[in-house]
């Protein structure tokens, strides 16, 4: 995989009476948040995935922030429903909004297994945004029904040797959502996508390129 090269710095974002930790870096027209892998798994802001879709949306000219979950650094541990970073996606996207000035309209989220599970559940509370995208995500673990909800420009990824995210579910899902929408399928890859990173990366900077058509800078 490249090596991420973006020109970032590192930020603390508020969350009640906790700082979250997180990396942004400033582009163009629109602003992107990527959401990591469960962090009591070890998921963290520093996966392959979350950098190869860092790389996708700065490819696209968006400003970026990557965050690491409380669940990661603080010993506390991440909550199985998953309401604890929920509320941190949700800071984390505020803290995108007002560090960029960006327009909800204009906002993108990238989401990886857990982190689309949670992100999403994230989008359904704010005003509608320019499009999300759900990579792997763990269908045979949680229910993303909820996602029918959730508007904006759509993409779905996962590979064929994925246990976690069953390509019939993965199909269902995808028939369920209003357009616009896209499923783009990787071949040989499994839940992790080690050596697939960089089709990962032009995945999400042609979608996210193809939304951001006539975006003023």
């Amino acid at each position: 995989m490249s090596q991420l090269s973006l020109q970032e710095e590192r930020v603390w974002i508020p969350h009640g009476e906790v700082m979250l930790e997180g990396m942004i870096s400033l582009g163009r027209a629109f602003a992107g948040v990527v959401c990591h892998p469960h962090p009591g798994y070890g998921g963290n802001m520093e996966n392959n995935v979350v950098r190869a879709a860092c790389l996708g949306l700065a490819g696209a000219g968006g400003s970026v922030l990557r965050f690491n979950f409380r669940g990661r650094n603080s010993g506390c541990e991440s909550m199985e429903e998953g309401d604890l970073e929920l509320e941190e996606a949700k800071a984390a996207l505020n803290f995108l909004r007002t560090s960029t000035g960006c327009d909800p309209s204009w906002l993108v989220l990238v989401g990886y297994s857990f982190g689309a599970w949670v992100g999403l559940r994230a989008l359904k509370e704010m005003e509608p945004i320019l499009g999300w995208v759900a990579v792997a995500p763990p269908l045979g673990v949680w229910d993303f029904s909820f996602t029918k909800g959730v508007s904006g420009n759509k993409l779905l990824i996962a590979g064929t040797k994925d246990n976690f995210c069953p390509l019939s579910l993965l199909e269902e899902l995808f028939e369920s959502l209003e357009e616009p929408k896209e499923l783009r399928i990787i071949e040989g890859a499994d839940h992790f996508f080690w050596g697939f990173e960089s089709r990962l990366t032009d995945m999400v900077k042609e979608a996210v390129s193809s939304w951001t058509k006539g975006l003023s800078d």
